[in-house]
């Protein structure tokens, strides 16, 4: 099968006059069709050679060159296929193994690709460590950023997949959605994994209230959508004692008025929204099967114990499925870079939410911001490795970038100028402490510099994670791309240096958390 593979490209580098690259991990034959990708100049494209007289109806694909081929007397009619989304929904159809299936309570990395190129690098990380992959992991807000689809993030982790040959299974994360439109679109597209993220209705300030406030804006809460009177609502939590299973014996949790009243007016109305988010799926999916993990990560304040068992024991009484919930840690957690905070209180904050998630699960906690928390893996693989579903995106564009500067310094020096010119107004979206008055101009920095200074430092990571999505759809007058097009350019010519860059960087979270001391 090879031989016939090395030799159509022969055959068709005479024919077109050009150098044609096969991926031989993507060879796989079915049917005794023989499919696999090549790629010549920067376009990635699917070949099929097609034996005759064909045994096998192949009409889903669309393709865009025909003809016929002959290999050790075997005749073919070969098909080149354009790497569009008419054929990506064939190949999902052809080869189950590049479409994304539900996770469920195993934990998982979610691995973010902002361009659509570093996925390959992805796989093998995940795949070498055996962690579950979440290699389609996007929210609508990154999507809007930089100018991609559902369809396009999905179509581009599928492609990836069977580029490589990988059978393990992968999962799709339609990420932060917060409106039904967002669920309808991500559906469609096919994602399996879905992110609900109700922070447009808490109350962030409920930690500020005294309690007459407390107890009016309690009487305010939608209890229509949350199936309860209100009177109700207190007299159940009141007299609850909640026991925590801890490894030194059970701790009991308790709410007072004022701390049941402060969770309800920061969390229920969150908590009905996501609810009517989840039903919303439920109907779409029938009897499918799909994750869902709710977040709550976004607040200014970190969830308490007993915030955490309000919010899980609402989910289920509202008859909310979840496997995952993302809560907002103690401690900093800035885009790009490491943990900012005390590691021994977050170790013994931490634990608690897990036995609690441990106690009233099974779910998942998920850890958001994920990308360079170096520091805190460790503590979180020795305590939950089991339980753990950690998100990184921006990282693997952070490690584009350095690739960038190791072969065109005079481009990362552009994109690294443009941020600052961005910065200001993209940063109103990010909670970070960014000190760019120690960022020096990229222009008096040497090539063999550009990496320390922007992409090992924090503040040149963070000025770069930031601006991404301005970077990756800036326009020229014409309406040509800035930066976009030489970037994929660049990245595709260096192609397996990318991909091992992005390996070994995800690799290091994946260790750091998953290959560590024993759980407790």
């Amino acid at each position: 099968m090879r031989s016939a593979v090395n030799e159509f490209a022969q055959f068709l580098e005479r024919k077109h006059y050009s150098k044609i690259k096969v991926h031989e991990s993507s060879i796989i034959e079915k049917d005794r069709c023989i499919f696999f990708l090549i790629r010549e100049k920067l376009e990635r494209k699917l070949v099929i050679l097609i034996p005759q007289p064909p045994q096998v109806s192949l009409i889903s694909f669309v393709f865009e060159e025909k003809g016929d081929y002959v290999f050790q007397g075997e005749k073919y009619r070969f098909w080149i296929c354009p790497c569009n989304h008419e054929n990506a929904c064939a190949l999902r159809e052809t080869f189950p193994f590049t479409k994304p299936k539900a996770i469920g309570l195993q934990p998982a990395i979610g691995t973010g690709d902002r361009i659509g190129l570093a996925t390959p690098g992805h796989i093998k990380a995940a795949k070498e460590l055996n962690v579950f992959p979440v290699l389609a992991q996007q929210s609508i807000w990154e999507m809007d950023r930089t100018s991609r689809t559902p369809y396009d993030v999905l179509d581009d982790a599928s492609w990836a997949v069977f580029q490589v040959g990988y059978k393990g299974g992968f999962a799709a994360d339609a990420d932060h959605l917060k409106t039904l439109r967002d669920i309808d679109i991500t559906f469609k597209a096919g994602f399996t994994m879905y992110t609900i993220d109700p922070s447009d209705y808490v109350d962030n300030e409920a930690e500020n209230y005294g309690l007459s406030t407390l107890r009016e804006k309690f009487k305010k809460l939608p209890w229509d959508e949350l199936g309860y009177e209100a009177e109700q609502l207190v007299e159940e939590y009141l007299k609850q004692r909640y026991e925590i299973r801890f490894p030194d014996g059970t701790r009991t949790f308790r709410f007072s008025e004022e701390s049941l009243l402060r969770a309800a007016v920061k969390y229920s109305a969150a908590v009905a929204h996501a609810a009517k988010m989840y039903r919303h799926m439920k109907n779409l999916f029938g009897s499918r099967e799909f994750d869902v993990e709710v977040s709550v990560d976004e607040t200014k304040t970190p969830t308490s114990p007993l915030e955490h068992i309000f919010i899980v024991s609402e989910l289920r009484r509202l008859g909310v499925k979840f496997t995952g919930l993302a809560l907002r840690f103690v401690g900093r957690f800035e885009k790009a870079i490491d943990y900012i905070g005390d590691l021994r209180e977050f170790e013994e904050s931490f634990k608690t939410h897990v036995y609690i998630a441990r106690t009233y699960g099974p779910y998942k906690l998920s850890i958001h911001s994920g990308s360079d928390k170096f520091s805190i893996y460790p503590i979180v693989g020795k305590i939950a490795s089991e339980m753990i579903h950690l998100k990184t995106a921006g990282t693997s564009y952070l490690e584009a970038l350095r690739v960038v500067a190791r072969h065109e310094p005079n481009l990362f020096r552009e994109i690294v100028q443009y941020s600052f010119g961005r910065f200001e107004e993209d940063r109103r979206s990010y909670d970070v402490s960014t000190d760019l008055s120690v960022v020096p101009n990229p222009s008096d920095v040497p090539d063999n510099r550009l990496e320390t200074v922007f992409l090992d430092e924090n503040n040149g990571r963070q000025l770069l994670h930031i601006t991404y999505g301005s970077v990756l759809t800036a326009k020229k007058d014409t309406e040509e791309w800035l930066f976009r097009d030489r970037l994929k350019k660049l990245l595709i010519e260096n192609e397996k240096e990318h991909y091992e860059t992005v390996y070994e960087h995800i690799k290091k979270h994946i260790r750091l958390l998953w290959a560590g001391d024993k759980k407790e």
